[in-house]
């Protein structure tokens, strides 16, 4: 997988693996869904930036933390990777997008 994030600047992860990023390094959750998609679901403590305001929001990311990015189906995620690539910082992309969390 390392030489695919080198290569890329992003590593892409599923849902599944958040929890386990998040203890081990700081880290800021993106959903760049829209704001409507956002209020009816979203990863705890993941902070609504929407992938279409992407000019105007993207130099309020801290440099000094990893980003995991997710959106609907993944792509406007990995999009949003690669305007980011050259911040310093890991940068996780989800592969497949959010899903919603199942009821048992």
């Amino acid at each position: 997988m390392m030489e695919k994030e080198q290569m890329y600047g992003f590593e892409m992860i599923h849902m599944k693996d958040i929890q386990d990023i998040m203890k081990r390094e700081r880290c800021m959750v993106v959903d760049l869904r829209d704001n409507e998609s956002f209020r009816k679901d979203h990863f705890a403590g993941a902070k609504n930036f929407p992938f279409f305001y992407f000019e105007e929001w993207k130099n309020e990311i801290p440099q000094n933390v990893s980003l995991i990015l997710y959106c609907e189906h993944g792509n406007q995620s990995m999009l949003a990777a690669r305007k980011l690539r050259r911040r310093r910082g890991k940068i996780y992309t989800v592969m497949g997008g959010y899903r919603r969390k199942e009821k048992d």
